[in-house]
């Protein structure tokens, strides 16, 4: 269970990314369970009838990122390749998402904790997650994987 200040600072947060996400036709969902977990449902600009769902973990907000996994359903399988946008650095042989907004990304890339791609507490970087997921749908969209 994640601690009080991350929880609280998430809660904070939360208003912006409800508030893009309801732009773009998306939406946002607290695991009941587990605060600390969101899922988001989330469209490509490009293909507004598709629907992508994505599960972020938080264990240390604002200091670390999330965990980040696009599954078949809230609260489904993540290892389905159906799941999963085709997108560069979505990775569907590995299950993750390599690049430096999520906890995957930086678990391969230990270099990636210093210098540019340094991982950023400052400002709402719940909301920075989910303007990059939701940029790379509607800017880099492949199709959805088969």
């Amino acid at each position: 269970m994640a601690s009080v200040d991350t929880l609280l600072t998430l809660s904070a947060d939360e208003e912006a990314v409800v508030a893009l996400l309801d732009d773009c036709g998306g939406l946002l969902l607290r695991e009941e369970d587990d605060p600390s977990v969101f899922w988001l449902q989330m469209r490509p600009a490009s293909a507004p009838q598709e629907t992508f769902y994505v599960r972020l973990g938080w264990t240390q907000y604002p200091d670390a990122p999330p965990s980040v996994r696009f599954h078949a359903s809230i609260a489904g399988r993540f290892d389905l390749r159906s799941a999963w946008p085709i997108i560069p650095g979505y990775r569907i042989d590995a299950w993750d998402i390599c690049k430096p907004f999520t906890a995957e990304g930086y678990g391969v890339h230990s270099e990636w904790t210093q210098g540019p791609h340094a991982w950023n507490s400052s400002g709402n970087p719940f909301l920075f997650v989910v303007e990059t997921l939701q940029s790379d749908l509607d800017h880099r969209y492949g199709g959805r994987h088969q």
